[in-house]
């Protein structure tokens, strides 16, 4: 049974080569989550009532309460996180996470995590200041995360916009750029393509970046913009699909900045460094108009049966699977179906699935026909 808070559990995964964002980085993003007996209780709804801002944390921020990090652990390489590297939301909105070193050889990273818990299915995106292509080689961005430690059968974690030249590379006697990754984690006993599915893709100098993630079960669509909006250019979308896609669990949502100590960079002597986030935002998916389905035409062989949806919502896409007493029929997935011999005495049926971007997908079946003659 899992815990109603979520307790500072690393990442159950071994350990893994940090060559790419597809290996041991999008692992160590994952930040950790508050330590049981630190969320107060509930507090009083600041947001409109469809939307649940969680437990009262540092801040409220954009309908959403906030939790400033002040405990130590992964992924930061000496472990070290500091409250104060998180700043209050300023006069825009705008929340800026830094990376100190106030010795010079004792970094202090910086993470935030929204207190409320089970987000899901829906639309996620945030706008950032920071020319990412600029990152010191030893510092990782971990820009909106979604990661519950607790997720059967290891974890989940989708990362919808790190950054990092993960050390530089030179342990490896290699040179490693600045990319940025879409991707998730669900199982690290799994290889990747399996337990894990990442992207990469080369920085710009874009000072400002828009980033959008929507979560639709077995698919992930990840869109990275250039300036405010979507509106601007698109440097790069990526959408993924399959069984291993992560399922909604208790996951938060996190922000971090951090410093890793792999791939042969100097990470004790980083210099301060700091990131704007100006914007989030969070949309559950939409209803469809899903009307009952029904069927056209005489039952009988030779003829031709045809599926009539209804009205649904503007811009979904149909998709259709006939039936056969009950059974698909294999490869019958068209609008219309025209009885064969092997129909007669069976009666017939038509499901209509509806799918569009930023809605729950829905299926809806017709009644079932007469027996065909």
């Amino acid at each position: 049974m899992k815990r109603t808070v979520i307790a500072p559990v690393p990442p159950k995964a071994p350990a893994r080569s940090p060559r790419s964002l597809g290996t041991i980085c999008l692992l160590l993003a994952a930040g950790l989550c508050l330590p049981i007996g630190v969320v107060p209780a509930r507090a009083a709804v600041i947001a409109p009532p469809a939307q649940d801002p969680g437990p009262v944390g540092s801040f409220g921020w954009k309908g959403f309460n906030w939790q400033k990090r002040f405990w130590g652990g992964a992924p930061q390489f000496n472990r070290m996180f500091d409250a104060a590297n998180v700043g209050n939301p300023d006069a825009n909105g705008y929340v800026t996470l830094s990376l100190s070193n106030p010795t010079g050889a004792a970094p202090a990273g910086a993470e935030i995590q929204s207190t409320r818990q089970g987000f899901g299915y829906g639309t996620y995106s945030t706008t950032v200041a920071k020319n990412v292509g600029a990152l010191q080689k030893e510092v990782v961005w971990g820009c909106l995360f979604t990661y519950d430690p607790e997720a059967s059968p290891g974890y989940n974690e989708i990362d919808l916009c790190e950054a990092s030249a993960w050390g530089g590379g030179g342990a490896y006697g290699e040179n490693w750029p600045v990319t940025q990754g879409h991707g998730y984690w669900f199982d690290a006993l799994l290889p990747p393509g399996e337990g894990n599915s990442t992207i990469t893709f080369p920085t710009t100098t874009t000072a400002v970046l828009t980033h959008r993630l929507i979560w639709e079960p077995s698919k992930l669509t990840f869109e990275t913009f250039a300036g405010t909006g979507f509106a601007g250019t698109l440097l790069k979308r990526t959408v993924m699909q399959g069984a291993t896609v992560p399922v909604p669990a208790n996951e938060a949502i996190h922000f971090n900045l951090w410093v890793t100590g792999g791939g042969g960079g100097d990470p004790l002597h980083v210099a301060p460094e700091s990131v704007v986030i100006r914007d989030f935002s969070f949309a559950p998916p939409g209803t469809l108009t899903a009307p009952t389905p029904t069927i056209g035409g005489t039952p009988a062989t030779g003829n031709t049966l045809g599926a009539n949806p209804g009205t649904w919502t503007t811009g979904t896409t149909l998709k259709y699977q006939w039936y056969r007493s009950g059974a698909a029929v294999s490869g019958a997935t068209g609008k219309t179906y025209t009885l064969a011999a092997i129909d007669a005495g069976d009666t017939i049926k038509v499901r209509v699935t509806g799918s569009k971007t930023g809605y729950t997908t829905l299926s809806r079946y017709s009644a079932a026909t007469a027996p065909v003659t």
